[in-house]
């Protein structure tokens, strides 16, 4: 297996596991999103969206969608986190978006 896929498919279990918890909506999940102000049907779209953006990423030919997704939904999770004063939160999704544009790139073949 390539470092390539290896990363596209990490990436993919982590989008697995945040969309279950979305989906799911454990009672700390549902707390956060009323304290940012965002409605639970915002919750089920995140989660939804992520893992379209894993199925997406298992597959090469779709890569770049996933990556597209994962993307959106970090930035939004950024924004979030900038947006109500957590900072010490950010190192996760930073991590993880910085994932996404080397697999984006590599799917792209503008890294070699």
């Amino acid at each position: 297996m390539s470092a390539d896929t290896l990363v596209a498919l990490l990436l993919a279990l982590v989008m697995i596991w945040a969309g279950a918890l979305n989906l799911v909506g454990p009672g700390f999940i549902r707390s956060e999103f009323k304290g940012w102000g965002y409605p639970d049907s915002l919750r089920i779209a995140v989660g939804l969206t992520e893992w379209a953006a894993a199925l997406a990423l298992l597959f090469p030919a779709t890569r770049m969608a996933g990556c597209a997704l994962a993307a959106a939904v970090l930035l939004g999770v950024v924004y979030t986190f900038l947006r109500h004063g957590e900072r010490m939160r950010l190192e996760y999704p930073l991590v993880l978006l910085a994932l996404v544009v080397i697999v984006s790139a590599r799917a792209a073949n503008v890294i070699g």
